[in-house]
């Protein structure tokens, strides 16, 4: 067993990938607010990876954020880090083999930056840096000069006790110059600078999200096809979703915000379109509230009220996916109900009154908790593919072509399996989408390959390592050998464990990396 360990209370606050050396490998870097320390490491031909370079950031600095592009334009990938302890930015400025300079720090006083990202807000292809200063209710924007060091900090107030939280770039009013949106957590409202192209920016205009809100992230996007951006923002604390449209000028509408209900946490979201318009709409899984919800929208990028699917009472809806199970073009949701071990079915005719929902039963307490749609048996009609964590299984529903399911054969993951986490991939190059599931119960990984007539073989188990009990599973080609391989997440001890691929469905030993020496 291989391992690369960051060190006991690391605390890793935030991660980036890049290729840091130039050899076509991506690499990762992480921040370790525990150990004040910033950690890299760098991916090898055969699908492993260096020992963490271990680079500090400054007694008690907590790095809290990074950003990698290019400061001094020497075609290696830089990095910058938040420190929120410590009130500055350290750079570190990256050599050729994949090695950073010590870190040079830019002080920002008494800030405490808690988010930085990166944009040219001047004009002149040098990268600039934003930090939303926590500590200060600010954001600062630190200019570039081209050599990995940057001009003294020039902030922007946020109001009083505003703790900005998140920030976002684009452009507001289609001037081609970066503007900035900013989530005032403290004050319950975003702010708006718009840049003037010269690196410095109006004074902040705020739209409320209304008392008790706490804004936490927002996104942006066109919401109402008039080619002008508009904001979405996550409403934290009253459980809502608010909807800032854009102007051509850089204003914005007051908050449209759509209540899901006050206790509620928007656990899942996702996007499709329900209603035939093609209107970008919303669907929400509430699983506090055993509810499902779906926000309509209009042409003007205004949703229609909320409309609310009771799940059975306990049901705990877990995660949605989008998908068109019944060939009509139109977005149709599929929902893991973890509570009541079922997977809920909706057309496209969901939205309307007469509309009844479609449960199929997947065992007597079996818990499923992840589902995988794809035409298994080759009759242009999605499947769905269901775990059942306590049932030691998994198992196909065939997919009809009204959009209606059929139970057919169960697979064995083996006993005491667990099976927690499911994905499909061509292992053997044979053109099928065969199966792999992450075993929480028997600390491995199971395969099932693909047959001619559309069904599996039996599992082939890999073992991932004693105390492992992988929770997630994924496949990609980590080494570039035209071949599948497969990582897991491991919750037992921390880290993650690559299979390299044969290309013939069988799997070399697992190799795991630690985040933490316990």
């Amino acid at each position: 067993m291989m391992k690369s360990s960051i060190v006991f209370s690391s605390q890793p606050r935030s991660v980036a990938v890049g290729d840091f050396n130039n050899d076509h490998q991506i690499d990762m870097v992480v921040a370790n607010s525990g150990t004040d320390t910033i950690g890299i490491f760098l991916s090898q031909d055969d699908g492993t990876f260096t020992n963490q370079q271990i680079y500090p950031t400054g007694f008690n600095s907590n790095p809290h954020s990074l950003a990698i592009n290019h400061f001094n334009n020497d075609n290696y990938l830089d990095i910058a880090v938040a420190n929120y302890g410590t009130n500055n930015i350290g750079i570190f400025l990256g050599n050729k083999n994949g090695t950073f300079s010590n870190q040079k720090i830019f002080s920002l006083n008494s800030s405490r930056p808690f988010f930085i990202t990166i944009g040219d807000f001047n004009n002149d292809n040098k990268m600039d840096i934003i930090v939303a200063n926590y500590g200060t209710n600010t954001i600062g924007i630190l200019l570039g000069n081209d050599n990995g060091s940057f001009q003294d900090q020039i902030t922007y107030s946020t109001g009083y006790d505003s703790l900005p939280y998140a920030l976002v770039v684009g452009d507001f009013n289609k001037d081609k110059q970066l503007d900035i949106a900013v989530a005032n957590y403290g004050t319950d409202n975003i702010g708006i600078f718009l840049g003037y192209g010269n690196g410095s920016f109006t004074n902040q205009k705020t739209y409320t999200t209304t008392l008790n809100s706490n804004p936490s992230s927002m996104a942006i996007g066109d919401l109402n096809n008039d080619n002008y951006l508009d904001i979405i923002v996550a409403n934290s604390g009253t459980g809502n979703i608010g909807i800032f449209l854009g102007y051509e000028d850089g204003t914005f509408s007051t908050q449209n915000t759509f209540s899901i209900s006050f206790n509620c946490r928007p656990h899942y979201i996702n996007v499709g379109y329900f209603d035939q318009d093609n209107q970008l709409d919303v669907v929400v899984v509430d699983s506090e509230n055993d509810q499902v919800h779906i926000l309509l929208q209009y042409d003007n990028g205004t949703f229609a009220t909320i409309t609310t699917y009771d799940a059975i009472s306990g049901s705990s809806p877990f995660f949605v996916a989008v998908t068109n199970h019944n060939n009509d073009n139109q977005s149709d949701i599929a929902i893991v109900n973890y509570g009541t071990n079922d997977v809920l079915v909706f057309s496209k005719y969901f939205i309307k009154p007469s509309t009844r929902q479609r449960n199929y039963r997947i065992g007597q307490d079996s818990r499923p908790s992840s589902i995988v749609t794809f035409n298994f048996n080759n009759d242009d009609q999605p499947d769905l593919l269901v775990n059942n964590f306590n049932d030691d299984n998994l198992l196909i529903l065939t997919g009809n072509n009204d959009g209606t399911f059929e139970q057919t054969i169960a697979y064995s993951t083996g006993s005491k399996s667990a099976p927690k986490c499911l994905c499909i991939g061509d292992l053997n190059n044979d053109n099928r989408m065969d199966i792999i599931s992450a075993n929480f119960g028997s600390d491995s990984v199971g395969i099932l390959l693909a047959q001619d007539n559309g069904t599996f073989s039996n599992v082939t188990t890999y073992f991932v390592g004693l105390g492992s009990t992988p929770f997630s599973v994924a496949v990609g080609d980590f080494n570039n050998d035209n071949r599948l391989d497969i990582v897991t997440a491991n919750y037992g001890f921390g880290g993650f464990s690559i299979l390299l691929g044969h290309g013939n469905g069988t799997f070399s030993n697992a190799m795991t990396y630690f985040t933490d020496i316990i």
